[in-house]
């Protein structure tokens, strides 16, 4: 009897090996074809997200926690899980319903089990270090196209055509690719030509795209990429600062594209805070929008005033003079720290920056562990940050699933490692 127990249970064990190894396998392959659909062919990350979510739903019956979670781990979790209670018992009890307005908030709930699964089975890094360069490499091709050869003012892509999205995926593809690659670049001088190839390849294609709000966060990826270094400094934060500063000064100067876009941001902060003119259909128009979220802040600052009601409440401030009626045309507050504050009041920015935050705290703390995954972790986060304080960069579906997906997919496999450098620990000290 005892034989036949010890039988059985090893062809239980053999059974979930080879599970294991094949969920393993497809979440590799997921892992290069997130990033490198995410630019140019949206629903290749479309359909990647959809697969995790199904692969990972099929698998829960074989999970089980053989480690507990960490503290960070359980932050991650509660906020993914309260921005999506939050939002729902918000539709609900204002009777304001609208599916629409839970595709946000959705995504964390759906791509749990994702993270569930990760941390259990893992994946080859190699997919998503691949995925990421080739996602950079099509965007500077895309916008190459779209530029050059069709004559495009502004370059674009994803499936809200939109050059904001374009722009910032292709920029933290980019960056990310100097993080991912770095394993490879430390050994040969190659790999370091092929990490500035896919650095240099995203930086085009968000330089062709014209957003504004990706190159201002270059400052700040930047300062994160010096933790790749074997003893990060203040000294070399600040080498970097004066670098890339001196770069994107050389960029301004020699591009009249460039001059275009950035000449319109000083002259549009005066005129709207000195004489209440709205300069320009960019900068303008956002201090505006801005300014029209704070007032509705103000009047509701405990849950605001829900999802999906900005332009009503808009409008009530214009008709009493309060803001410019140039801002009429606009159904939305083109800032995601804006729009957290107006629809959920203080709750807002607790629930989205507490899953910033959540996720570079877990990258933090694995920072020893897997250096370039961490890194590049936590350049996603702050990139999106910076991206979110000029648009409300969730809501741009390609760029909100490539967020969510990349970070599902960063935080469970520095989970799984972890739990594989806990277990040969303890193999070793027995």
């Amino acid at each position: 009897m005892l034989r036949f127990s010890i039988t059985v249970k090893k062809k239980l064990l053999g059974e979930h090996v080879k599970l294991f190894f094949v969920a393993n396998a497809l979440i590799s392959i997921i892992a290069f074809i997130a990033p490198a659909a995410s630019v140019n062919l949206a629903d290749g990350l479309y359909f990647s997200a959809i697969t995790l979510v199904f692969l990972s739903l099929l698998m829960l019956p074989w999970l089980h926690v053989g480690h507990s979670f960490s503290t960070v781990e359980k932050a991650m979790i509660f906020f993914w899980l309260f921005y999506f209670t939050f939002t729902l018992l918000d539709l609900l009890l204002r009777s304001k319903w609208d599916l629409g307005e839970l595709q946000e908030p959705s995504r964390f709930l759906l791509l749990l089990p994702g993270f569930l699964l990760i941390r259990h089975v893992g994946y080859s890094e190699r997919g998503l270090r691949y995925g990421i360069l080739a996602g950079a490499i099509f965007a500077a091709l895309w916008a190459y196209y779209q530029k050059v050869h069709l004559g495009l003012y502004r370059a674009w892509g994803g499936t809200s055509s939109s050059p904001a999205a374009f722009g910032n995926v292709g920029l933290i593809c980019g960056v990310m690719c100097v993080a991912l690659l770095q394993p490879l670049w430390r050994e040969k001088t190659l790999w370091k030509c092929i990490a500035l190839l896919g650095f240099l390849a995203g930086l085009f294609a968000s330089l062709c795209s014209g957003t504004k709000g990706g190159w201002l966060s270059l400052p700040l990826l930047g300062l994160v990429l010096v933790e790749l270094t074997d003893e990060p400094s203040y000294k070399k934060r600040f080498g970097v600062l004066v670098f890339v500063i001196s770069m994107a000064t050389l960029a301004y100067l020699l591009s009249p594209f460039i001059q275009e876009r950035m000449n319109v941001i000083l002259p549009a902060i005066y005129e709207y805070i000195v004489n209440g003119v709205v300069y320009d259909n960019s900068a303008g128009l956002r201090l505006a929008l801005w300014h029209g979220c704070l007032l509705i802040f103000w009047d509701n600052p405990l849950f605001g005033t829900g999802p999906g009601t900005y332009w009503q409440y808009l409008m009530h401030y214009v008709e009493i003079g309060a803001l410019s009626s140039d801002v009429t045309w606009i159904n939305g507050p083109h800032s995601q720290l804006f729009n957290s504050l107006y629809e959920s009041g203080i709750f807002g920015p607790f629930m989205v920056y507490g899953i910033y935050l959540s996720f570079i705290l877990h990258c933090k703390q694995h920072l020893k562990q897997n250096k370039s995954l961490a890194t590049a972790g936590m350049i996603l986060a702050v990139g999106f940050i910076d991206f979110g304080l000029v648009e409300v960069i969730w809501a741009i579906n390609n760029a909100g699933v490539f967020f969510t997906m990349m970070m599902v997919l960063i935080a469970g496999l520095l989970s799984y490692q972890g739990r594989q450098q806990v277990n040969t620990k303890i193999r070793r000290e027995w």
